[in-house]
């Protein structure tokens, strides 16, 4: 179709070139009847071509149009990972924010029981000193008891001896 209008085109050209040339004008004399049936041919080839033109248009205009629905769908799809990307960052960022939080309460909790078993000993050492110095203060004051009772044996055994 194209080379039947790029024909005919040169043929135009042809007659143009091998016309007679008017002497000092530039100008050339052709065969008006020639020039009109060519015309007459490229006007019946015309509507053939532009049909194909506008085919050829339309289906460019198709593949644009579907290759703008692919980037917009793919644009969608980015969109929606990055999203998703986000939004499991941000619940990785919360569920480490949540751990070290309870890590944090773990530690005080922790520190919380370590303080109270070392207060609870302290008591319970404490309790037994004052339960060791009772018992101590008992056994001196028996000991006393024990070294006057002593002491009266002697006496009263030197004092019987005596006697006798």
């Amino acid at each position: 179709m194209e080379t039947d209008i790029q024909s005919l085109i040169n043929e135009v050209e042809e007659i143009v070139d091998h016309g007679t040339k008017i002497p000092m004008t530039g100008k050339v004399l052709v065969d008006d009847a020639v020039i009109f049936e060519l015309l007459d041919r490229v006007r019946a080839a015309l509507p053939e071509e532009i049909t194909n033109a506008k085919w050829v248009l339309k289906e460019r205009q198709r593949i644009l149009d579907e290759a703008q629905t692919e980037a917009q769908k793919l644009i969608e799809q980015g969109k929606t990972y990055v999203d998703k990307m986000a939004l499991e960052n941000e619940v990785v960022k919360q569920a480490q924010d949540y751990g070290e939080n309870i890590v944090k309460q773990a530690q005080t909790f922790a520190r919380e029981v370590k303080t109270g078993a070392v207060q609870y000993a302290d008591e319970m050492l404490k309790h037994v000193e004052k339960s060791l110095y009772e018992t101590l203060q008992a056994l001196r004051q028996n000991r006393e008891e024990l070294k006057g009772l002593a002491k009266e044996e002697r006496t009263g055994r030197s004092e019987v001896e005596e006697s006798e």
